[in-house]
C-alpha cells in the first residue's frame, strides 16, 4: 500500500512535472483551471532499487492552489487519489484517506522528500515556475529545481511532458497528454 501510494503520488505531484523546440509562453494566467487526462511513466530511485508506475492518469488544477490527481492501473481501475487546496492535503488509496497540513507535507509523507507545488502546477503547463530561478535550454526544454523538463507541444497544444532528475535521487516522469483544457495551449 505504502509503494503504491509513493509512485501515485510522485507522479500526481510532477505532474503538477523530448522533441520539438516551443518558444516561451506567457505567465500562467493565477486562476486558471485546467485538466488534463492521459497516460505516465515513472521511473524513481537508483537502478538496484528502481521503483516503477505505468497507468492512466486525471489531473485537475484549481488556479495555483488547488488540484486533484487520479491514477489508473493500465486496464482502468482507479489506485488512487491525491487532493489539495490551501492548508490541507488528502490521500485516498482506496482503503484508507490519509490527511496532511499541506501539498508539501502529503508528498514528503509519501515519499520521503517535499515537492514544490507552485512549480509542478506550472510545469504541467509547459513552463517553469516564474517565482523561481529557472535556466531555458535552447531546445525549448528548462532547468528549474534540480529538475530538466521538457513540454512537447504539437498542434498548439501540451502532448507530452517529460522531467527527468539525476543524482542521489533520480527519477524520470512521462505523461502522454491525451486530453486537455483550459490553459495549456500556446
Amino acid at each position: 500500500m505504502r509503494r503504491r501510494a509513493l509512485l501515485v503520488l510522485g507522479a500526481g505531484a510532477l505532474a503538477a512535472l523530448a522533441g520539438c523546440a516551443a518558444p516561451r509562453l506567457a505567465p500562467p494566467q493565477q486562476n486558471a483551471s485546467i485538466e488534463l487526462a492521459g497516460r505516465l511513466s515513472l521511473v524513481s530511485g537508483p537502478a538496484e532499487a528502481q521503483k516503477a508506475l505505468y497507468g492512466g492518469f486525471r489531473l485537475v488544477l484549481q488556479g495555483q492552489e488547488a488540484g486533484e490527481f487520479e491514477v489508473f492501473s493500465p486496464l482502468g481501475q482507479m489506485l488512487a487519489r491525491a487532493r489539495w487546496s490551501p492548508g490541507q492535503a488528502s490521500l485516498d488509496d482506496g482503503r484508507q484517506t490519509q490527511r496532511f497540513a499541506s501539498f508539501d507535507a502529503m508528498t514528503r509523507a509519501a515519499l520521503g522528500v517535499a515537492l514544490p507545488q507552485a512549480a509542478l502546477q506550472d510545469w504541467v503547463r509547459g513552463q517553469p515556475a516564474s517565482a523561481l530561478p529557472s535556466q531555458e535550454l535552447p531546445d525549448g526544454a528548462f532547468v528549474q529545481l534540480g529538475w530538466t523538463v521538457r513540454p512537447v507541444w504539437r498542434d498548439g497544444r501540451l502532448a507530452l511532458l517529460q522531467a527527468q532528475r539525476g543524482g542521489a535521487d533520480p527519477a524520470q516522469l512521462r505523461m502522454v497528454i491525451d486530453a486537455a483544457s483550459g490553459a495549456t495551449a500556446r
